[in-house]
């Protein structure tokens, strides 16, 4: 009985990760993702610096704006092979609550016409206007109504960027 468990278990192992190694092929084919030009730390710095700006000149556009808090550290997602976007938020306080039609209203005029820039205006599940800032290449931004009170909230991704192939890149960025 012995032996047939040492015969069995590396059948079933090896058929396992065939298994697996078919699901992957179902996938559309992509082209192999870019080498890093720079080494990861320096990337995602990049990643993240041209992301902050970008959310704080929509910020800029939000109408009865009090104050900013842009959250100091972002994550990092995977987006591809071998890919990483930053992700991160700020939350724009307002003087009171804020009116979602003219916040959405007063982005989408500051960022129509913007060339390389998609916008979109959408409602959350529960009907709140909210507004989507997107590139082709991944970089997007959500606009919606905050979690707290007098607050709007910002939530970005940056563009993909090229990584090693043994990044791991957990934590807080």
């Amino acid at each position: 009985m012995n032996r047939s468990y040492k015969l069995i278990a590396p059948i079933v192992f090896l058929t396992l990760l065939t298994g697996c190694s078919t699901m992957d092929n179902n996938r559309p084919e992509s082209s192999e993702p870019a080498s890093p030009s720079a080494s990861p730390e320096v990337e995602i710095r990049a990643a993240k610096a041209r992301t902050q700006r970008v959310e704080l000149e929509i910020a800029e556009a939000i109408p009865e704006r009090t104050s900013v808090r842009q959250q100091e550290k972002g994550t990092l997602f995977p987006c591809g092979d071998h890919q990483r976007q930053w992700v991160g938020g700020t939350d724009v306080v307002t003087a009171g609550e804020p009116d979602m039609d003219a916040v959405v209203a007063a982005v989408e005029q500051a960022w129509d016409g913007k060339s390389e820039w998609a916008v979109e205006k959408r409602q959350d599940a529960d009907g709140i206007p909210t507004i989507d800032i997107s590139t082709s290449d991944g970089q997007g931004y959500l606009i919606s109504r905050g979690t707290e009170a007098k607050t709007v909230q910002i939530l970005s991704s940056s563009s993909c960027f090229a990584v090693p192939e043994v990044f791991f890149g957990g934590g807080a960025w």
